[in-house]
């Protein structure tokens, strides 16, 4: 082959990449006009108390916030999603913390006495009993279900929770899951999320795995369900809804019936409901609703509307924010959708991911919406809100 031809040959090539590309940044939200809007009477919290990396908000049915918080900058080393294999790269323990917006007072829940010597790195979580959410209701005892990327692998930790601190109940962990990331709590056990099938930092197609290109390899997520009273030795889950294109945000209807999961490649929230046999078996889909942002965890309102919090450009984050994050800014957006995924409505958006950027997680309760950042000091509080009807 000539000179020349090996030259049409490679610019034939980086031709086709650069399309390929084009199409895959449009896909992700890079080419939008965006406004922001929503941000009247928003507040940043928390940054005096510790919390950084508010990553996902749960409130109690008292309307207190429950809030996961971690130190993530040591995620981002490079592309790879194995967060536990990270872990000996933090500097700090991550937490949780309460946010009371009657009293507008932020607070670290400390772990009582010796319950937990373990690593603690919590990324989504789950509480019962929780607002909007019946199933548990009666209950006086807070539980808190945090998925925890720990040094001997991921694990679900149970705590009960007083007013200011966390005592160790149990630790879940099983043969089952690889990369796990946002747990929704009921009853007897929890569904959990598993981001991606194969350990990608072994894998060569990690990066096309990460950026889905145009391909079924990102469709390798799978949902849980773990049983609390499984025995020693017993393996404590079931896969109930497997080939799933990332799969991030988890939570459950008001009556418990049906899942809602949140895809994070596939920019979409599919609710699936319970199988006549209950939880364990097979989650059989009803409905989609697509967001046009990769979008992450999940809540519930008082009223049982669902918020979330999105990318609206998802490159911007991965590849400029995630890697620095006090440098480089990501646009922030929190929107929220009812039960029979037939409303969606954009609650909050900033242009240019100021004071919070890269949002993770969205919750209202009350007047009150907040909204965490996956790597920002502190979270976002907006007063003097309404739900859309």
């Amino acid at each position: 082959i000539g000179m020349g031809s090996c030259g049409a040959l490679l610019g034939g090539v980086l031709g086709v990449l650069a399309i390929f590309m084009t199409m895959k940044a449009h896909e992700a939200g890079e080419f939008k006009t965006l406004r922001t809007h929503g941000m009247e009477g928003c507040r940043r919290l928390g940054t005096g108390e510790g919390v950084i990396g508010a990553e996902d908000i749960h409130f109690r049915r008292d309307g207190v916030a429950i809030i996961s918080s971690d130190d993530r900058w040591y995620w981002e080393t490079n592309l790879l999603q194995n967060f536990s294999f990270r872990v000996p790269n933090a500097k700090a323990q991550g937490g949780i913390f309460s946010y009371n917006p009657a009293t507008d007072r932020v607070q670290k829940l400390r772990h009582a006495g010796d319950s937990f010597p373990h690593d603690f790195h919590p990324h989504g979580i789950s509480i019962l009993p929780r607002s909007g959410f019946e199933p548990g209701s009666e209950s006086k005892v807070t539980r808190i279900f945090a998925v925890n990327h720990r040094r001997d692998g991921d694990a679900v930790e149970v705590f009960e929770a007083a007013s200011d601190e966390l005592k160790h109940v149990m630790t879940v962990q099983s043969s089952l899951w690889k990369n796990i990331n946002d747990v929704a709590a009921t009853e007897g056990g929890f569904y959990v999320t598993n981001y991606i099938e194969r350990v990608p930092f072994t894998h060569p197609l990690a990066v096309p795995e990460l950026l889905n290109l145009g391909v079924e390899i990102g469709a390798g997520g799978y949902v849980l369900w773990c049983r609390l009273d499984a025995g020693k030795g017993e393996e404590p889950c079931l896969k109930v809804m497997q080939g799933l294109r990332m799969p991030n945000g988890i939570e459950m209807s008001t009556d418990g019936q049906q899942v809602f999961v949140l895809e994070s490649l596939g920019q979409r929230v599919v609710s699936y409901s319970v199988p006549p046999e209950g939880h364990g078996g097979k989650l059989v889909p009803e409905k989609t609703l697509r967001f046009g942002s990769a979008c992450d965890n999940l809540s519930l309102s008082p009223s049982g509307r669902v918020y979330t919090a999105c990318h609206p450009k998802a490159m911007t984050y991965k590849f400029l924010h995630a890697k620095k994050p006090s440098t480089f800014r990501s646009p922030s957006q929190v929107m929220s959708f009812d039960q029979s995924l037939g409303s969606l409505r954009e609650d909050l958006l900033s242009a240019d991911g100021d004071p919070v950027s890269g949002s993770s997680s969205g919750a209202f309760h009350g007047s009150t919406l907040l909204m965490g950042g996956i790597n920002d000091p502190g979270f976002l509080a907006c007063s003097g809100r309404s739900e859309a009807s």
